[in-house]
């Protein structure tokens, strides 16, 4: 196929004499006339008399290349630390490079980029369940750090759900120590990244080279497509992000990068408000991170009474794979004083829910957001719990203790205690011991019994 490409400022245009969108051949004077009105829709654009966004236009197909190998390493930055064989299932991890033109499409300005996705599916095509989450990674510590897989990689394997961490932003990729560039310069040479205004789109392309790997460019012009999913075919999308990459994701979402590639957002620990609701969102927030609307036919959000921005189910892994990766021994929590707040329970009830949603078209149902007084600040009881919310029980295993804190509004973003709370025992007072003393009673309605249990009832959880 001839191609006749029209660059005028920041924006460009491919024109093919052979077809329209309509698939029929496309007459000579109909090519010339199409070119012509597109020309003059560019110039209009340039001189400020039509938007440049180009939120209407499809995502375009990145180059992949792939799976990546070797490295001063010998493996890729976020390399699970949970086993990828276990009880019902049975998981590959490979990484693969994607390139492209990334387009802002609030100016319509592009730039060339190069960057990363490690993708873990199931070996065999038959236990994939179609589902995909796609993270935006956090770059918050100037690294690509994971927030779901850390939490419910077990959980995930155990559906059949497909995992891909994308590197969208300029943080996690260069250049620093910790980047993708600073701690393996031999592996991760290629990348390439314009800065983070471009991080929508090139999140957007990571997703198009899943869901449509036959459309993949290659920097091979004569081998085949490089296919990320191994042959396997994704029914369905969801969209990932927590705490920075939240607000990232309210960006993308009300920017309109979708463009018709992802099925469901399940954002947490941040995010909102929103504008569109075209694709439905699950919202997941700690009792301090109040999400800013109310829930809609296509929006669901839970607040967690007692859980902190960063627990401790989630900062173990972290702190451990820092000291693989980076040596660094993990002085956080050193004294066992991470928040012990079981987000677990809670991040399995929403995946879930998301495997429901895509069965039935039946969203999570509702709980009750944190109570707030007229100044907003978190109603407590006598015992310093929050009251409202969405509710744990959580367990010690010999000695039976209350965990969690909360995050106050005046630590926020400003210090690690700020975002991983504390915990401290209740000891064994006649109070707890009636928390701990039956078995709690398991709402069905937030997720499945025995794990998660999500439940709507007082959380054993003291505040600090």
């Amino acid at each position: 196929m001839s191609r006749s490409r029209v660059r005028i400022g920041f924006a460009a245009l491919t024109c093919s004499p052979d077809t329209d969108h309509s698939g029929e051949p496309m007459r000579p004077g109909r090519f010339a006339a199409r070119c012509s009105l597109a020309l003059s829709l560019l110039v209009a654009m340039a001189l400020g008399f039509v938007s440049s966004a180009g939120s209407a236009d499809p995502v375009p197909n990145p180059a992949v290349s792939g799976p990546i190998e070797g490295g001063v390493h010998g493996y890729p930055w976020n390399h699970s630390l949970f086993a990828l064989r276990g009880p019902g299932y049975d998981y590959t991890e490979q990484e693969f490079f994607f390139s492209g033109m990334a387009t802002d499409l609030s100016t319509g300005v592009q730039a060339p980029y190069e960057s990363r996705m490690l993708v873990r599916l199931p070996r065999n095509p038959a236990d994939f369940s179609g589902i995909v989450t796609v993270e935006w990674l956090n770059v918050t510590g100037q690294m690509d750090l994971e927030t779901s897989w850390p939490v419910e990689a077990q959980y995930l394997m155990g559906q059949g759900i497909g995992y891909v961490g994308v590197s969208a932003q300029l943080a996690g990729v260069c250049c620093g120590p910790t980047t993708l560039k600073g701690w393996d310069p031999v592996r991760y040479a290629p990348l390439e990244h314009p800065g983070d205004r471009f991080s929508y789109d090139i999140f957007s392309q990571a997703i198009r080279a899943l869901r449509d790997p036959a459309g993949n460019e290659t920097t091979d012009p004569s081998a085949s497509p490089v296919d990320p999913m191994r042959g396997m075919a994704v029914r369905w999308i969801v969209a990932n992000g927590a705490s920075q990459s939240a607000s990232f994701l309210t960006t993308f979402v009300n920017g309109g990068y979708n463009r018709g590639q992802i099925d469901l957002y399940v954002i947490t620990r941040g995010g909102g408000p929103y504008e569109d609701f075209s694709t439905p969102i699950f919202q997941l927030n700690e009792e301090n991170n109040r999400v800013p609307q109310d829930d809609n036919p296509r929006f669901v959000a839970w607040e967690e009474a007692g859980a902190a921005h960063a627990p401790a189910v989630w900062w173990n892994y972290i702190a451990r794979e820092q000291q693989r990766d980076l040596g660094q021994p993990d002085v956080i929590d050193a004294a066992c004083s991470v928040n012990h707040g079981a987000v677990d329970y809670s991040a399995r009830a929403l995946s879930h829910w998301v495997s429901q949603y895509f069965a039935t078209g039946q969203l999570p149902p509702p709980a009750p957001r944190v109570e707030r007084d007229s100044s907003g600040n978190i109603v407590r009881d006598s015992n310093g719990l929050a009251e409202g919310g969405l509710r744990h029980v959580w367990r010690g295993a010999r000695r039976r203790s209350v965990r969690c804190t909360r995050r106050t509004r005046s630590t926020w973003g400003r210090s690690r205690r700020g975002l991983i709370g504390k915990f401290r025992s209740a000891g064994s007072s006649p109070q707890t011991e009636r928390m701990f003393s039956a078995r709690p009673r398991a709402s069905r309605r937030h997720g499945p019994v025995p794990a998660p249990r999500a439940v709507l009832r007082r959380s054993a959880c003291r505040a600090d």
